[in-house]
């Protein structure tokens, strides 16, 4: 069993689907609603099982990950133009902005890093996987897992299909090269993605939805899909009740309960 069985193993701690959330979203285009204080966002998280932030957010904070139920923080390596929403870049030039061994000197358990396919230029997609690998090197050298990121820029523009073929095509890429937990887009064949996958995938928020039903049946879904879990960023830090929502979310996830059977018990709408 190598470090990144263990810490796996560690993640997950005996349940089946997992509850993760996102802070991370300011170390790429710095102003997020939700996230203008760090330790506020962090502690509506903490019931959940990892957290994935910035670096820096994670020095600046440390004292919430040095309990037994702390969630697990995983730290971002990659600064990506793509996600500068401001300024509408589409092209995914990606740098690594904290390597593996800075990441494990500031906390992290886990690293999380994307990688962008598909945007029509093959110099700079090679240059992609170059990065990415070079991320897989640092972590393998560690022992600490690493989220592969599938994030799809142009995703307002496809076709349900189009979106989905992508997503497949890239995951299991990622998967190839060495990630050991894939996080991707929602499709509406979700569990082809995840057959085609040989390592655990979790779908990603990607918007903020209109209500926590809503968000409890993205979670619903997702698992009937065959998702390990979610990585829900603004549905978590900037519901009304982060604490109910992250509960509802478990018992969704791991106990069968229906979304609106859930949202009916914690009082959510």
């Amino acid at each position: 069993m190598s470090g990144i069985d263990i810490r796996l193993g560690k993640l997950f701690n005996g349940k089946k689907n997992l509850v993760i959330s996102a802070i991370d979203h300011v170390v790429e285009y710095g102003d997020q609603e939700g996230i203008e204080t760090s330790a506020i966002a962090i502690k509506k998280c903490l019931k959940t099982d990892a957290l994935l932030l910035s670096r820096y957010s994670l020095l600046r904070n440390s004292e919430f990950f040095a309990n037994k139920t702390s969630p697990i923080p995983v730290v971002r390596v990659n600064w990506t133009s793509g996600f500068y929403y401001p300024l509408e870049y589409k092209q995914g030039y990606t740098t690594i902005a904290a390597d593996v061994e800075r990441a494990v000197e500031a906390g992290a358990e886990m690293v999380i890093c994307s990688l962008f396919l598909e945007i029509g230029d093959e110099k700079q997609e090679t240059k992609n996987v170059e990065i990415f690998s070079e991320a897989v090197r640092q972590k393998e050298k560690l022992g600490i897992p690493l989220i592969g990121e599938v994030y799809v820029i142009e995703h307002k523009s496809l076709t349900q299909e189009q979106l989905h073929l992508k997503v497949k095509r890239v995951a299991r890429v990622m998967a190839e090269l060495g990630a050991d937990i894939i996080k991707a887009f929602y499709t509406y064949k979700f569990n082809e993605v995840v057959e085609n996958t040989p390592v655990p995938v979790f779908v990603i928020g990607a918007e903020k939805l209109s209500n926590d039903l809503a968000v409890l049946e993205k979670a619903e879904k997702s698992v009937k899909m065959g998702a390990r879990g979610i990585i829900f960023g603004r549905n978590i830090f900037m519901a009304k009740e982060p604490e109910k929502i992250i509960a509802a979310l478990n018992e969704v996830l791991n106990s069968g309960i229906s979304a609106e059977k859930a949202a009916l018990k914690y009082g959510l709408t």
